[in-house]
This record gives structure tokens, C-alpha cells and sequence, in this order.
């Protein structure tokens, strides 16, 4: 069943989804939100990683080594940067202004090599029609060198409709689909908006108001969103499945839309 969480307001780490408080089953998502001066060291453990900067100005150590500083105004703004760890890789950060940073995790072998993602290396598109117009940045696709994870951003026009038409991916039946877990976690702007998410199937069917900073959980059935007119959605979404290709299948009394 979908369910929705928001991030705390206090400083530092917090693990928000994993299989032990949600229906999520192959994903976990964190947070860290540090002020400018203080660190963080951690760790990836068993778990590929990909550390998404949403604000802010931080410097990315692996050991003594600085792999990248990343600096963003705003997910409305500016395009994303992001970094890919392996299992078992020891990282520290540095913040030098008041930052946010996502982190999506998943159990994997640990064939995966660090690396600094650049806007450069992702792939930005403009989907939809009218209505449901938006913009895509894919920054870790089928084709990045991650084991299970996939993840991008989306940004609605603003008032529009975006994971649209409404869409899955729980059930394995290649060529059509493939099952892919997913997590969304939503910014709106301005910020004091809403948005709403209805997650459905044929045996169930929630429909969530969501605000700044919280997330919803998709571990199955469509998930189509909109956003107060005069104002913008955004989400970072992050999918894992024991395939990685996403393909998914569009409700039928929708498949007009697409024509």
C-alpha cells in the first residue's frame, strides 16, 4: 500500500523509507540537511548509492580526496549533480552553505565504481501535451553503470499534470512492462502550495495531498499527480527491480492520450 512520509526539520541524517517501515521492499531513501561549517561521515554499507544535491554548496571526500563540489540554488532552477557510490564505500561531505542532499540506496554486489554525475552526462527531455506538460532529467538511466537503480527528475508546468497518462510498472510481462518499485519525494513552488498523487489499482485506490518535502511511496498501481494552478511540482522519482529497464503500462481508458 502507498503511504506518505515527510522529512524532519532537525539538522543531519534520517533514513525516511526502508523495507522495515514501508511496503517498499528493495529501496531505502535518506535525507541529510546540514548549516553551513558542520560535516558528515558516512558510510554506503551493502547499498549502491546515489546522492542527489536539491540546495546548497557541498565538497564530496572519498577518503582524503575531494571527488566533486557540487552547488545548486534550487531544484526549480538550476539542473541537478549527483554522485554514485558502490556498496561499502566510506564518504565524507563537507557543507559550505546550508544544503540539502537525498540519498537513495539498494542492496547491491558492489560492481559499481564511484563516480561524479554531470548535467552533461544526463539526459534532459519535454514530455506531455497540454495539460500535462513537464520537464525530464534522467540522472541515472538504463544505461549508467548502477546495478538496480534508476532515478531522475521531474518538473510540472506550472498547474499541470505530470505522471500522466496514468501509468505502472508492478508486474513482470515483458514486452508491455517490467515490475519496478517507486519512491517519489515532491517539492512545490512556491513552496506554501500543494500537489496531489492518487495511487490506484483494482484493489485499491489513496489519493494523497502533498506538500513541501514529503514523499509517497509506489510499490504498485498507477500513480498520476497535479499541482494547484500557479504553481510547480517537482519530484525526484527512484525505481528498483530485480530487471533494470523501466517499461511501463499505460491504464487502457487512457491510452487515447498517447495517440
Amino acid at each position: 500500500m502507498a503511504k506518505k512520509y515527510k522529512v524532519n526539520s532537525f539538522e543531519g541524517y534520517q533514513r525516511i523509507i526502508s523495507p522495515e517501515n514501508s511496503d517498499i521492499k528493495k529501496m531505502n531513501f535518506s535525507v541529510i540537511r546540514n548549516k553551513k561549517n558542520l560535516n558528515y561521515k558516512g558510510t554506503t554499507n551493502g547499498e549502491e548509492s546515489v546522492f542527489v544535491l536539491t540546495e546548497g554548496n557541498v565538497k564530496f571526500f572519498l577518503g582524503n580526496n575531494l571527488l566533486a563540489e557540487m552547488m545548486r540554488k534550487n531544484v526549480f532552477s538550476e539542473p541537478p549533480s549527483a554522485i554514485y557510490l558502490p556498496p561499502y564505500t566510506e564518504y565524507f561531505i563537507e557543507f559550505s552553505e546550508d544544503s540539502e542532499i537525498c540519498i537513495a540506496g539498494c542492496q547491491a554486489r558492489g560492481t559499481g565504481k564511484p563516480k561524479l554525475i554531470e548535467p552533461k552526462d544526463m539526459l534532459f527531455s519535454r514530455k506531455g501535451q497540454d495539460g500535462y506538460l513537464r520537464s525530464v532529467t534522467e540522472i541515472v538511466n538504463e544505461n549508467f553503470p548502477s546495478e538496480k537503480l534508476i532515478l531522475g527528475e521531474t518538473i510540472s508546468d506550472p498547474g499541470n499534470w505530470v505522471s500522466y497518462p496514468p501509468h505502472k510498472h508492478d508486474t513482470d510481462n515483458l514486452p508491455e512492462e517490467v515490475a519496478m518499485e517507486e519512491i517519489y519525494y515532491f517539492k512545490i513552488n512556491p513552496r506554501t502550495g500543494f500537489g496531489t498523487i492518487r495511487v490506484f489499482s483494482d484493489s485499491e485506490d489513496n489519493i494523497f495531498v502533498v506538500k513541501n518535502s514529503e514523499i509517497v511511496t509506489i510499490p504498485s498501481g498507477y500513480h498520476p499527480i497535479s499541482v494547484a494552478p500557479g504553481h510547480q511540482i517537482y519530484y525526484l522519482w527512484i525505481m528498483a527491480g530485480e530487471t533494470k529497464k523501466f517499461v511501463s503500462y499505460i491504464h487502457p481508458d487512457y491510452r487515447f492520450l498517447e495517440k
